[in-house]
């Protein structure tokens, strides 16, 4: 991978399809991300301070996806989730840890410290600027919504809100640029001169965490991007490709179902069969996947990789229909790592199938000119291994 990776403008583009799963709420992290900056601007935050609210704006619903309880006393489990997908890559640490303390009320003062820890003022403002975005009826003029705005974040300062952010956001309020801003302008990544440039090994690093978003949003998938990008980079491995190229196949395996988190949560959650409208909406996810990884990744291998797992060497795949002399070879390995843990795995309206079962599945499918036949060779005479690779 020659360039670097920006962090914002990768959880710009993340963020934008976690919000789009939920009906009114298109970039709503974007717009608590505005706000938390224009309250920090105005309370003198440092430069890394106001980087790390906005990375937690962008990553804030990331443990649901849904609106969290503003007057929850103890850490909502979506605040919390959130927290545990994230706290173990380094550069997201800061992060973490105030968007597992921003749904904390200030109670007078006692909700400065969640059990001997104190809560970063950063978490303060997430959960105001959360609330005034939430508050906001989208289908009205906003300056007509500003007075009831303002009357309830007055009723609810000491009790539920840090009094300070509520008083420097009551000053902002008073300017109709405030409303404006927070509603229409959207966040310039290359205003923050500190953001991030993540090299592959970050970027691995990075996918990992996503991952764990991406299948927490379906129990029946909760192992499956790992599932993926484990024997994804076996096979690589087998190939003695090189290093670098390994690393982007796992990288790809991780990040090959992003695009799902955009689909509404009825039909990952689904228990039963999808309808034939639900399974054709459904096929959005690798188009999905495609758009958000080209907007924010340089590699277009990754982007080709992780993109075109459902496409078929026969020409009868989605969303491109390409045929074989146009899927890359590493895709094609993507793609029957996908084939191979998805037969293995439990879905909603059927359990897993045997190994046996599946290499038989795949064989057919290879017969058929759907899959590579020369990688299922591989992935057959390493069977046991692979296998083993995978975590139900």
């Amino acid at each position: 991978m020659e360039k670097k990776v920006s962090l914002l403008v990768f959880l710009l583009a993340f963020s934008e399809n976690l919000d789009s799963q939920i009906p009114g709420n298109k970039k709503h992290s974007s717009r608590v991300g505005y706000t938390s900056l224009n309250i920090a601007n105005a309370l003198g935050l440092s430069e890394e301070q106001k980087y790390s609210l906005i990375i937690s704006s962008l990553l804030h619903d990331a443990g649901d996806g849904k609106i969290g309880c503003p007057n929850e006393k103890t850490i909502p489990e979506h605040a919390s989730k959130g927290n545990l997908f994230i706290e173990d890559v380094p550069f997201l640490e800061k992060p973490a840890a105030i968007i597992k303390y921003h749904h904390i009320p200030w109670d007078f003062g006692k909700g400065s410290i969640y059990k001997e820890e104190e809560i970063p003022i950063e978490s303060h403002i997430l959960h105001l600027a959360e609330f005034i975005d939430d508050y906001i009826d989208r289908d009205k003029y906003v300056l007509k919504e500003r007075r009831k705005v303002i009357k309830k974040i007055k009723e609810e300062r000491d009790v539920i809100f840090n009094p300070d952010v509520v008083d420097t956001f009551l000053e902002l309020s008073s300017k109709e640029a405030f409303w404006f801003e927070i509603n229409y302008d959207t966040i310039d990544p290359s205003s923050f001169k500190n953001d991030l440039q993540l090299d592959l090994d970050d970027l691995l690093l990075l996918s990992k965490a996503i991952a764990r978003i991406v299948d927490f949003r379906s129990k029946f998938q909760v192992r499956h991007s790992k599932n993926v990008a484990a024997v994804s980079s076996f096979i690589g491995e087998t190939l003695k490709l090189p290093k670098e190229k390994i690393e982007e196949l796992r990288i790809a395996g991780y990040l090959h179902d992003i695009g799902k988190v955009a689909i509404p949560p009825q039909i990952l959650t689904k228990e039963s069969k999808l309808t034939k409208k639900e399974s054709e909406y459904l096929k959005v996810h690798p188009y999905k996947t495609y758009l958000t990884l080209k907007k924010s990744i340089p590699s277009e291998d990754i982007i080709l990789w992780a993109s075109l797992h459902h496409e078929k060497l026969n020409g009868k795949g989605y969303p491109f229909h390409l045929t074989k002399d146009e899927i890359p070879f590493e895709a094609r390995i993507v793609s029957i790592a996908d084939i191979f843990a998805a037969l293995l795995e439990d879905r909603p309206y059927r359990k897993g199938t045997s190994v046996k079962r599946a290499v038989a599945n795949m064989k057919s499918l290879a017969k058929n000119g759907y899959i590579d036949s020369d990688i299922l060779g591989i992935l057959i005479e390493n069977l046991e291994e692979i296998s083993n690779l995978i975590k139900l």
